[in-house]
């Protein structure tokens, strides 16, 4: 352990145990409808018990890069895993990802490093296990091959201690073992057509299997194994969801009438398979125990479904949410309570917290202290600068990659549409696909020119690559190049006759300008284009905005949160063109909504500051502009409004003065944010 790092932790422990469980893709939109009617008890209890709200996700929105992402606190350009496949350093190919790509410790690293008991099942890029003071089964451990009177190899280095991989691979479940009745949970009429050669069932016996192996191995070592930290990962919802949520009624118009009848009920029975396993792992961790429930991202369900199939094909993020599920249960947590702000990179420093162990720095996430239940000014959460002084975890010394496990591995990436093997040059695929993804992680995090730099070295390789000139174009709008913004969209406008998304950042271009009637013009071009087109509706309005066109703007925003009921940017406008028409009270609930969505957004915090303080709530008011500055410390107006807050509705001028101050030092220092 490093000298920098305390040997023993120095903060209260909360809890004695934490389990947390991943359920890839869940959403709160597929689960409040069957909690209501009854059908999900355990979860319904645990919320009851506990507190709930909304995950903010990351982007890309790719499982391997979000889980290691939630198991570690840091973005994707700090733990080094980026896509499903990674180039094989060993040969002139490509494997599936592995623990040995990742640059920096997990948590059951960290937990193991402190001594304490950890254990990990069927996470992301755990293969080959690592040797931590406590379990690991990786994630190569559950999927089945051959039929089962055939011998199922199992694979080396899936389970840690290896004492454990005999015992645990007697606990995996075949695809042939599922029967009739328990497909009958799922698929009700079945029975009543010819199922022997249908893919779709076969698809279903596959996941449940793969489903079951996962539980069953988790609760087996939640039994027999002793541990402080239990991460479990079930990838089945995000897979069923995938093969039959355009099945789910209402029936989309290119589904059949016959199949939508067979396979309706599939994704409500998912969501009872995992309520009933959720019991299960209630009744094992006990009441002294604190319970995580996470999904990664949320998943279309309902009229936002995109037109067509489920499958997974060219775009494996076209049916994902932005924002996923999350829930705590415990004796420290409170109870029946809303959780706002919450992003993924939270979830490693609150379960640090929660194991009374220290945050380090150098994670992007902060510990979730509005959870709990004691009074948070009170809650002391050292620090430490990083947990990566050491390596993340010795070598396993005798490892060698198993070329039969990892074809295993990629020919189940490849029947799911994750990556593509048929055409050749796969490793300069994987590379380029790599390269993408990084790009999108520095431009999601406000790092436009490292973003740049990803997308030209895959624009050199496929110069007539559209999506990343999008994405290209929007990195220069980041750092207000307009000139070169334009270029590039003016180059996918002359290629192509319907180009929306270029329409609509030449409007974006145009509105940064002040050239608000040109930027309407393209706008209105992109709609006649693409109606639906993300963020376009929001863009207008914010047109409306400039032009202070108070209706026409309420009336975009409102058609922009239509297409998308969670877009943190479009209730904010929305409350912007609430005030401006002095309906501050409506505003107030507006900015709420978008905040609960997205808190890391001083301006959204300015504008609610701004509609409290005409509705009179001075106190909220001023908490608001804080919370802003805390976020931005450089927000002129948030000064501003401070200082008068302060000294006509508090008569402090003392206050007011420093705020006055500060207010001049940050318009000296840069630019003044534009707040409308």
């Amino acid at each position: 352990m490093s000298a920098e790092q305390p040997a023993t932790p120095t903060a209260k422990r909360w809890s004695q145990r934490v389990l947390l469980i991943g359920w890839d893709a869940a959403d709160w939109k597929m689960i409040e409808p069957l909690i209501e009617r009854g059908e999900l008890p355990n979860l319904a209890r645990f919320l009851d018990e506990g507190i709930m709200g909304n995950v903010a996700s990351l982007r890309p929105m790719l499982s391997p890069i979000l889980w290691t992402s939630i198991a570690t606190g840091k973005h994707a350009d700090k733990h080094g895993i980026l896509g499903f496949a990674e180039p094989d350093p060993h040969a002139d190919g490509i494997r599936p990802v592995t623990s040995t790509s990742r640059r920096c410790k997990a948590l059951w690293n960290i937990i193991s490093d402190a001594g304490m008991k950890a254990g990990v099942v069927n996470w992301f890029a755990s293969h080959p296990t690592e040797p931590i003071n406590g379990f690991v089964v990786s994630d190569r451990y559950p999927t089945a091959v051959g039929p089962l009177d055939e011998e199922w190899p199992a694979v080396q280095h899936s389970v840690h201690p290896a004492a454990l991989l005999e015992p645990a691979c007697r606990l995996r479940v075949h695809p042939a073992m599922v029967n009739p009745r328990q497909l009958k949970e799922f698929l009700p009429t079945l029975g009543s057509w010819d199922a022997t050669t249908d893919k779709h069932v076969a698809e279903l016996r596959g996941l449940l299997a793969q489903c079951a192996t996962v539980h069953m191995a988790a609760t087996w070592l939640m039994q027999e194994q002793e541990w402080d930290f239990c991460g479990v990962y079930y990838d089945a919802i995000d897979r069923f969801a995938h093969g039959f949520m355009e099945f789910h009624p209402p029936r989309m118009e290119h589904v059949e009438p016959e199949a939508f009848e067979r396979y309706r009920e599939v994704m409500t029975a998912c969501y009872r398979f995992h309520d009933m396993m959720l019991g299960r792992q209630m009744e094992l961790a006990g009441d002294d125990a604190t319970i995580i429930l996470l999904s990664d991202h949320g998943f279309h369900c309902d009229e936002l479904r995109p037109a067509g199939s489920s499958a997974i094909d060219a775009n494996p993020v076209a049916w994902h949410r932005q924002h996923g599920i999350v829930a705590l249960r415990g004796p420290c947590i409170k109870k029946d309570e809303r959780l706002y702000g919450a992003s993924l990179l939270d979830i490693a420093p609150t379960v640090l917290m929660l194991l009374g162990l220290p945050v380090a720095r150098d994670m992007d996430g902060q510990p979730l202290r509005q959870v709990l239940s004691t009074d948070i000014s009170s809650v002391r959460i050292p620090r430490i600068p990083t947990y990566d002084t050491e390596e993340a975890a010795a070598p396993i010394v005798d490892y060698r990659e198993d070329p039969w496990a990892n074809e295993q591995m990629l020919a189940q990436l490849e029947a799911l549409g994750y990556i593509e093997r048929s055409s050749g040059k796969q490793r300069e695929r994987i590379v380029l696909d790599r390269e993408r993804n990084l790009g999108q992680v520095f431009s999601s995090t406000d790092r436009p020119s490292e973003a740049l730099q990803c997308y030209d070295k895959v624009l050199a390789a496929e110069p007539d690559d559209v999506g990343t000139k999008m994405a290209k174009a929007m990195c220069h709008l980041q750092l207000r190049d307009y000139d070169a913004c334009e270029a590039v969209a003016r180059e996918v406008l002359d290629a192509e006759d319907d180009a929306p998304r270029a329409q609509l950042i030449m409007g974006i271009i145009a509105f940064h300008r002040g050239n608000v009637t040109e930027s309407l013009a393209h706008l209105r071009a992109a709609e006649r284009d693409n109606p639906e087109l993300p963020g376009l509706h929001r863009q207008i309005g914010s047109v409306y905005l400039r032009r202070r066109r108070w209706k026409d703007a309420e009336r975009n925003f409102a058609r922009a949160i239509e297409l998308n009921p969670h877009d943190p940017e479009a209730y904010d406008g929305l409350g912007v063109a609430y005030r401006r028409q002095r309906r501050s009270a409506e505003a107030v609930e507006q900015h709420m909504r978008s905040i609960s969505l997205l808190h890391y957004r001083p301006t959204t915090h300015v504008h609610l500051g701004l509609a409290l303080a005409e509705v009179g709530q001075f106190d909220w008011a001023i908490r608001a502009f804080h919370v802003a500055l805390e976020l931005n410390p450089m927000l002129t107006l948030a000064h501003r409004c401070l200082a008068q807050l302060y000294e006509r509705a508090k008569d402090d001028p003392e206050r007011a003065a420093e705020h006055r101050r500060y207010a001049v030092r940050s318009r000296n220092g840069r630019a003044a944010q534009q707040v409308d």
